[in-house]
């Protein structure tokens, strides 16, 4: 169970900080359970913090996306050196974090892969396991396609914004 607190307008701790000590705190429960050896519990564990950096991931790319496009919006009618200078530490800051959530994300599928290899003898675990896959899947399906339309409003806002430069 995720605990969510938004720090006070002003505060010196930012989203990032909190995220990174929920991603702390879910790796910490993740290599407790996967100590304990259960394979079953060391897989529920890795679909947590599956689930926990696919959301993670949504709250760090979808606020740097949306700040793409309005900064892209923003520099539409200024000169090309301007937009540039605004919206390229952006599109730099969103890259990165595309980059970071993917390999987080990858290194928790290679765990999940292992984790699962070693329960598949485990009798019972398929039928204990199914409904948290099934509700980690929608978890995830629902934090990718938010990205994704996300990054496709960017991707259209840069677009545009270049074609302004044209006419």
């Amino acid at each position: 169970m995720a605990v969510f607190i938004r720090p006070r307008k002003g505060s010196p701790v930012g989203k990032r900080h909190l995220l990174g000590a929920a991603a702390v705190v879910t790796a910490l429960a993740g290599q407790t359970a996967s100590a304990s050896g259960d394979p079953v519990a060391a897989v529920k564990a890795d679909l947590a913090k599956l689930q926990s950096d696919a959301a993670t991931a949504r709250a760090t790319i979808v606020p740097a996306a949306q700040k793409v496009v309005s900064d892209a919006a923003a520099a539409k009618g200024s000169a090309r050196a301007q937009a540039i200078a605004v919206v390229k530490p952006d599109l730099v800051q969103l890259r990165s974090d595309l980059k970071a959530a993917r390999t987080q994300i990858g290194a928790d599928r290679a765990q999940l892969r292992t984790d699962l290899a070693a329960a598949k003898g485990v009798n019972g675990a398929r039928k204990e396991l199914q409904p948290v896959v099934k509700s980690t899947r929608a978890a995830i399906w629902s934090d990718k396609t938010a990205i994704g339309s996300a990054l496709k409003q960017a991707r259209q806002a840069v677009k545009e914004l270049r074609a302004s430069f044209k006419k």
